[in-house]
């Protein structure tokens, strides 16, 4: 019910619209882990990013921004550099958060943000694990492995929970009388 009235209520974007909320959530996706170097700030920020991309968008925008912040994660010194394999599956983790988020958020909002979010932890943690016991030097990768664990689950749950505050907050100034 409230994602169809907020779907309702932002169907007024237009393209030019649209390229601006992208341009601005590619933006925020790339600089934030630069300037925040707090894993739980920064992901649930990024996985807000990617909610409103889905949202706002479309899956396929949603999976372009998916691309950008890892590498920027790396770069900036948020992301291990010991972790560096870890990248593509940690796109693909976003990935999954998306196309969960897109198939079933058309039923309920916040069962969409909790299974988008245990399915985006349980891959990235299951190739972790796996990574780690095939690797050589996999087992030195033991002591950054909270980053890669439940710290994923919680940061896309509250990403999803920033993602409904901003669609909410959205709909309010639509709404608003104009003077």
């Amino acid at each position: 019910m409230i994602k169809e009235q907020l779907i309702k209520d932002i169907s007024f974007l237009k393209v030019k619209e649209k390229v601006l909320i992208f341009s601005a959530l590619v933006v925020l996706a790339a600089y934030l882990p630069t300037v925040i170097h707090s894993q739980p700030v920064t992901g649930s920020l990024v996985n807000m990013s990617l909610i409103l991309a889905v949202f706002l968008l479309g899956p396929l925008e949603a999976v372009l921004l998916a691309l950008i912040p890892s590498f920027f994660a790396l770069t900036s010194g948020l992301l291990p550099l010991p972790l560096l394999p870890m990248v593509p599956f940690i796109i693909i983790g976003n990935m999954i958060l998306i196309c969960v988020y897109h198939y079933l958020g058309r039923k309920n909002f916040f069962l969409a943000i909790a299974a988008a979010s245990f399915c985006k932890f349980l891959f990235i943690y299951a190739s972790l694990n796996l990574f780690v016991s095939f690797s050589p030097g996999g087992k030195q990768m033991v002591p950054l492995a909270s980053m890669m664990s439940w710290t994923q689950f919680l940061t896309a749950v509250s990403g999803g929970i920033l993602a409904y505050s901003v669609l909410l907050f959205v709909k309010k100034i639509n709404n608003h009388p104009k003077r």
